[in-house]
């Protein structure tokens, strides 16, 4: 497979609620393809977590919370100095990026591409099940053994994106 760029950062985030309504997001993963990463957690009201949330989620997430405005500046920072804004890469993209979007605003005011990549899709094109990235066989296929990350930890999950992605389009 022959990627239209290499301009890219995987990443993840972790929300309190499915339903973008109520929601308000978490946490948010980046790992570039050189392998610098940044993990945000970010303050929340917390009037409304699911109850998945809260049994899969907040156990996990470390406390070192920063405002909004300090999580936008950490995010320039670590985009600065891409000669054009990298594409956003995350398994499955829907909510990811409308969180994203929620904390930028404006898709032109953030430091990413506006357009973010989906992996599922790729998976899909490639006449593979979207949903095996959910299934153990899927990463004993590509060497990776998948009890090295934490899941629903948004830069665990990125981390394991980036190593997914490298296996399967190599």
């Amino acid at each position: 497979m022959n990627p239209f760029s290499n301009n890219i950062i995987f990443f993840d985030t972790e929300f309190t609620h499915l339903d973008i309504t109520k929601g308000e997001l978490l946490s948010i993963g980046l790992v570039k393809q050189t392998g610098e990463e940044l993990y945000i957690e970010l303050e929340y009201d917390g009037l409304e977590i699911h109850p998945w949330v809260v049994k899969k989620v907040l156990p996990f997430l470390t406390g070192n919370k920063i405002s909004r405005e300090e999580a936008k500046k950490k995010l320039y920072r670590f985009f600065s100095g891409y000669k054009s804004k990298p594409y956003l890469m995350a398994y499955v993209n829907q909510f990811d990026a409308v969180y994203w979007y929620k904390l930028f605003g404006d898709p032109k005011d953030h430091p990413a591409f506006w357009i973010p990549i989906d992996f599922a899709s790729i998976l899909f094109v490639s006449g593979r099940d979207p949903e095996e990235m959910r299934k153990d066989r899927f990463f004993k296929e590509l060497g990776i053994d998948k009890t090295k990350y934490n899941s629903h930890n948004a830069l665990d999950d990125a981390r394991l994106l980036r190593d997914v992605y490298h296996k399967f389009i190599t």
